[in-house]
Order: C-alpha cells, then structure tokens, then sequence
C-alpha cells in the first residue's frame, strides 16, 4: 500500500496523515457494490457520502489523502497562509487606523507554517477515511485501476459495481523549461513543506494560485518575482480586474515580468524572454503556478471503454463517459477545476448515475474567486464571455470608494459590476474586486441561478453599512422603477 508522508514529521502532520490514510488500514476483500467512486477528495466524498444517505452500497477508493488536494495541498493551507500574510500586512498599516508599534512587525514563518499545518490538521479531520465510514461509505486505500467496462481493483481487491464515478482530481503542470529538474522546484504540493522563507522566490504562472501565494509571500517578507506569459494578471478574468490586481502588486514590491516565457532555470537562477529580451532572475525558490491538468493516467481507462479528451475524462452533458456505467465529476474532467464545481458536479452526476435525473451540466452556475487582496470573483456571463458566445448584455459599475463601509474600513480599492441581458433586465453575471469578494458573490450567484430582474435585488433590503450594499444600490441606479400603490386616504 502506498507510503504517505508529509513534511516536516511534526505532531500536525501525523494527524493529517492518521485521518486522511491511517497507516495501520487493512482494505476489505472486496465485492459488489451499487457505486465506487474513485477518489476520496472534495468531489469523491461527496459523490460517496450523497449516494449511501440514500441507501446504496458505497465503495469509495484513495491512493492518497482523503479530503484531496483542497485540503491538503490547495485551499486550506494557502488560505491559512494568505490570512497569516494579511495579519502582517495590517499591522503595517497602524498609522492608517491610530495605532503606532515601536518597530516593524517580526514575521516568524516557523510559527505561520506550524499555524498553516495545524489548520490543514483541522480540516481534514471533516474529510477523514474515519468520517467517510461513519457515512456508510466503505473506503479502500491504495492505487485503483479498472481492469473491465464493470470492475476495477485496489491492491489486489476486486471491486465489481452497477455504476461508478471517476473523481480523482488534479495535478500541477510542470512546463518543459530547460535545466529544470525534478526537485528544483515547488508546486502547490510541496511549497507547504517549507520551514524556512526563502529569501528570494521567484513564481511562474500569474494564474490563481501564482497572484495569491506571490502576494502572501511578499507579504511575509520574501522579496518576489513573478513571471507571467500573458501579459495581464489574471488572463481568464476581465481585463480591469488584471489591471487592478497590477497596480497593488507593484506597490506592495513585486517585481511583475508581464509577456515574458521561462525559458531556463537550474543553479538557482532563471532566464525569461520577453518583448524587451531577456532577464536573469536570481531565487532561492522557484514556484511553479503554471495550471492543472486532470489525474487520469494509470487507472487504465481503456479497460473500462472510457475516452479521454483534452480536459480529463470525455463525458456529455449529464456527465456520462463512454460507458454509459461510469461518470465523472470534478478536475478528472470539468474544465473549472475549483473545488465547489467538484461537489456541484458530484452531485449532479450521482443524481443522473442513480436516479435518471437526466440533468445537464449547463444548468450549474459556478462562481470562481481569487484570494488576493482585494480578492477578486466572477460569476455567469461577464463582457469577456459573453462575447465569445454572442450575447448581448448590459454592464453596469460602481467603485467600493463610493460604499461607506468599504472606505470606513480602509477597503476601499475595488469594483462591482452586474451584467444583466440586454432587453429584458435579468442578472446574466458579476463581477467584483473586493477585500472580502468570495464572502459576497454568492448572492450574484443566486440571481443569476434563479433569472432574477435587477429590480429583485434592487428591492432586497441590505444591513447597513455593508460592503455587499454595493450591488443593491447598483441596481437602485439602474433597475426600472417600480409604481407603488398609494392608498386613496378616506
């Protein structure tokens, strides 16, 4: 069985390791079951749990950590690191709220990362193989690979099944740049292993996790290069929120290489070309935030009749592979590889693979947040996409400055954007650039489920003062008035 280990050896990670893959598991013999999904992270679970609350025999399989790479190796441990980042960030900013300390904050990064493994301890312990069991879920750890249209085996254990649900994830691209070398560099799953800042670190990818660890890392003390092939932050957002993003950067000292390509690391140094020639960036750690790519290979697809595509497993759109037994969910084949769109499309396949549901997956809304500072969400249709589709919508603005919650609290750089359909006023989609962004857009993303008008938000009483009042008074600028009814007195 697969050895887990995560490092540093410390009373935190045992714990990770004691509830993700106990070291003493025996799996079952095996057998028939209704469903085994493979994969134990955030969309596995959730598959596995769902369909044993409702009565069916359950097998869900795990080469490494239950709770997947969200908990592990994404987002829990970086956003414990980002709120560590942000901490220090405020305290040097005292003279803004009336305080003064007699020297700089000191950043212990053995204490943010201790914190940072502690939280990831935490949180896993939701996700532990115990947790799944409990479900009614019977887990089995170790490589799983189909060995027929109907059956696979994990560790010599035959497991035979009515449906299944492929569900195992993702893993970091790593660019084919010269002299690098396995081991000369971090991803989002080794980069939480540090015990030491490194002096100097330099990011390649300008992509989620790039901006956010690029920021957290300056933050705490680290002098930061980040090297971007588009030459915007944040490419696949709209164009001002890269803009914005830029401008914070810069003054917080990173050094942004906008439009420049790697081109050759080794020797703690890195060569990148771009429109005016070429750089040589010192470091002393070189992160690797150049995007994702579906955790497919070595379960032996073809033995089930699975395709795959580009993306992951090829599916239609009620998430059914080519076996017409087996579905997937999740990075293994959505091409928004977020955690949420992983348990949406768990669901949404185990209610087709069960219960006929027949759903498509277009009919999922899925908002996406970045968690820099300000941190930046979107939601449905935005200008960008909607131009590549051929709809016409309408867009309209307003800065946080003009929310008083927003500059009372010293938070006042961002946007909020509503889209609405061209026509007929229904909510097609938002953006925002806020410090507390993910916290707010999930009532845009409400809206746009449920096709409300903007006159529904703009009648939608809001706490005041609030940072999320700015999509209300949004829609009161712009919505249609409503005629109220005046009772004739008597």
């Amino acid at each position: 069985m697969t050895r887990i280990e995560l490092y540093p050896d410390d009373v935190h990670n045992q714990r990770t390791i004691r509830q993700g893959h106990p070291p003493d598991w025996v799996n079952r013999e095996g057998g028939d079951y209704d469903l085994v999904v493979l994969g134990g992270g955030p969309g596995g679970l959730t598959a596995a749990t769902t369909a044993a609350a409702g009565g069916h025999r359950v097998a869900m399989t795990e080469q490494r950590l239950t709770g997947g790479t969200c908990v592990n190796f994404g987002c829990t441990p970086s956003k414990a690191l980002i709120r560590c980042a942000r901490a220090v960030h405020d305290a040097n900013r005292g003279a803004e709220f009336g305080f003064r300390l007699d020297a700089p904050p000191q950043t212990d990064f053995g204490a943010v990362m201790d914190r940072v493994r502690r939280m990831r301890s935490l949180s896993s312990s939701n996700d532990a193989v115990e947790m799944a069991e409990q479900a009614g879920v019977e887990v089995y750890l170790g490589h799983t690979h189909f060995t027929a249209p109907n059956a696979m085996e994990v560790e010599g254990r035959v497991l035979r099944f009515r449906k299944a649900v492929i569900a195992t994830g993702s893993d970091p691209v790593v660019p084919p740049i010269e002299g690098l070398r396995t081991g000369d560099y971090l991803t989002n799953e080794t980069v939480f292993s540090l015990t030491q800042l490194p002096a100097r670190l330099v990011v390649i990818g300008s992509g989620p996790l790039g901006c956010e660890l690029a920021q957290a890392f300056r933050r705490l003390g680290a002098e930061v290069d980040l090297v971007s092939r588009p030459s915007t932050l944040l490419a696949n957002d709209e164009p001002e929120v890269g803009e914005l993003i830029r401008r914070r950067f810069e003054q917080e000292g990173i050094r942004l290489h906008l439009g420049f390509e790697a081109v050759r690391a080794g020797a703690g140094r890195l060569l990148v070309r771009g429109p005016d020639g070429t750089r040589d960036l010192p470091y002393d750690a070189l992160l690797l935030g150049t995007g994702r790519k579906a955790n497919v290979e070595h379960l032996d697809l073809e033995a089930a009749g699975v395709h795959v595509a580009r993306d992951g497993v090829e599916v239609d759109e009620y998430l059914c592979t080519s076996n017409p037994d087996i579905y997937a969910a999740g990075d293994a084949t959505f091409p928004q590889k977020f955690t949420h769109a992983a348990t949406a499309t768990a669901r949404l396949g185990i209610t087709n693979a069960l219960d006929g549901a027949q759903r498509p997956a277009r009919e999922l809304v899925i908002p996406h947040c970045t968690y820099t500072d300000p941190e930046v969400a979107e939601v449905g249709l935005t200008p960008r996409r909607a131009r590549d589709e051929g709809v016409a919508i309408d867009a309209y603005r307003l800065d946080l400055a003009k929310v008083e919650r927003a500059y009372i609290d010293g938070e006042e750089e961002g946007f909020g954007a509503i889209y609405t359909r061209s026509g007929n006023g229904e909510i097609a989609g938002a953006t925002l650039v806020a410090a507390h962004a993910g916290e707010m857009i999930s009532e845009l993303t409400l809206a746009v489920t449920n096709q409300l008008p903007l006159e529904a938000l703009a009648d939608t009483v809001h706490c005041y003062p609030t940072q999320a009042e700015v999509f209300q008074r949004i829609a009161l600028q712009h919505a249609r008035p409503q005629r109220v009814a005046v009772p004739h007195p008597r």
